[in-house]
């Protein structure tokens, strides 16, 4: 009889744990199908409250293993972990327990459901110091970068300041001051700000260099950049607002701030529209007058933009992506952005990577790597070395180095010539350094 029981006890665990992979299976389909529109924003925004980015949020986590897992069939003379073709790089990853502290505050009706992401914002501070922003406005100085396997509170030093906000996009030292791009959560409104503070380590007091005050459902992009235009100092900055395979026309509306990468110098209130036509540009670089921005597509076609002013990329028109779900017989825009007046991107990724943000690497990092430009993706958990030909037009190189986490933000620390990530799976430092030896061919 115990024998049977045990039969009947196993048989119905199988039972329950196929009907439960059944359920989530066909709830997927449904919702793919049926409530996409619900969803706000692109699949790599933050978690927001609507239970139907549980189902996706578990496919993400799938999908990201499963690209992870792909990574160790290795290709002829490809390297990993984090090796390159030329050069030895060495690879140092040290945890931010203090980032714990803006987990427990993040989203916490969906906080165990999500996969636990920890975004975060790096700025070098005199070139020895290491200024950690987090997604919730938290500002961390860490003093000793060398020498410790992980970062507690007792190595750093938490600046206080005068801002409340829903979440941190980006982050820019400029000079003595520190710019910050946020949204702002009001009555159940978002609206879009950028503030500035006199850098002090002992208080933050921050004041308002664009106070936006459109109301919207989701706001991203929020990249800043310092940028010198028709002889006026001021920032450049990305602004984006839309739900996912539901654009609006509001990159192609010159009435509409949203869509487009806009420039306010330091003496006015009011920006001026840039370029239009971008969908999230979630990177942004400044070199010498050049502007290059990097842009999610949707699904696919994430993309590499040599920026113009008063240029149209083309979205929601153009893309070579597609909308999320099952393809169609046609696709859902036109593929084509110069035979309809819009700049083509320099480079579009298919599939896409996730892509993040971008930085034109020092020249003395390694003499291999001249004149080169790094770019972080956040599903592929990869940053890409890349070479532009001399006019922007073209692309001439790109190196994919395995890191195997998410990338959010990326800096060069002069000082010791390294290149140091924002990873945000587990909320750590990612350090690259240069090995003095190369590889062997």
């Amino acid at each position: 009889m115990d024998f049977f029981n045990k039969i009947y006890s196993i048989k119905k665990k199988y039972i329950i744990a196929v009907l439960l992979i059944f359920a989530f299976f066909f709830s997927y389909q449904f919702i793919d199908k049926k409530k996409q529109s619900k969803m706000d924003g692109p699949i790599e925004h933050w978690l927001d409250d609507n239970i139907f980015y549980r189902f996706n949020a578990a496919k993400r986590i799938i999908l990201y293993k499963k690209s992870f897992a792909d990574k160790f069939y290795n290709s002829y003379n490809e390297h990993y972990l984090p090796e390159t073709q030329f050069q030895g790089i060495d690879f140092e990853a040290k945890k931010l327990n203090f980032l714990q502290s803006a987990k427990l505050n993040y989203n916490k009706k969906y906080k165990n459901l999500y996969s636990g992401y920890l975004p975060f914002f790096i700025e070098i501070i005199e070139d020895e110091k290491i200024l950690i922003t987090d997604g919730m406005g938290n500002f961390n100085l860490i003093n000793k970068l060398f020498g410790l396997k992980e970062f507690k509170s007792g190595n750093i030093v938490q600046i206080k300041n005068n801002l409340k906000l829903h979440r941190i996009l980006d982050t820019l030292l400029y000079e003595d001051k520190l710019f910050i791009s946020y949204v702002n959560l009001e009555n159940k409104c978002k609206t879009f700000k950028i503030a500035f503070a006199k850098f002090n380590i002992k208080y933050l007091d921050f004041n308002y260099f664009y106070d936006g005050k459109d109301c919207k459902k989701n706001i991203s992009s929020g990249r800043i950049q310092n940028y010198k235009f028709d002889n006026k100092n001021g920032l450049v900055f990305s602004l984006s607002s839309g739900i996912q395979n539901h654009p609006t026309n509001e990159p192609q509306d010159d009435n509409s701030i949203f869509g487009k990468i806009l420039f306010q110098d330091f003496n006015s209130s009011k920006p001026i529209i840039f370029s239009k036509g971008h969908r999230v540009a979630q990177g942004l670089v400044v070199a010498n007058d050049l502007i290059l921005s990097t842009e999610h597509g949707p699904k696919g076609g994430d993309e590499i933009n040599n920026i113009k002013f008063l240029g149209n990329y083309g979205w929601p028109i153009s893309s070579y992506g597609e909308k999320y779900g099952k393809n169609k017989k046609e696709p859902s825009y036109a593929l084509s952005h110069l035979k309809l007046g819009f700049i083509e991107p320099i480079y579009a990724f298919i599939p896409s990577i996730g892509i993040s943000e971008i930085m034109k690497l020092p020249n003395d990092f390694s003499n291999y790597w001249q004149d080169n430009f790094i770019i972080t993706s956040l599903n592929r958990g990869s940053i890409y070395r890349v070479k532009f030909d001399e006019n922007f037009e073209k692309l001439i190189f790109k190196e994919e180095i395995f890191i195997g986490k998410r990338i959010r933000d990326i800096k060069y620390f002069h000082k010791n010539k390294q290149i140091i990530l924002a990873l945000e799976n587990r909320g750590e430092l990612g350090i690259l350094s240069k090995i003095d030896y190369d590889i062997k061919q």
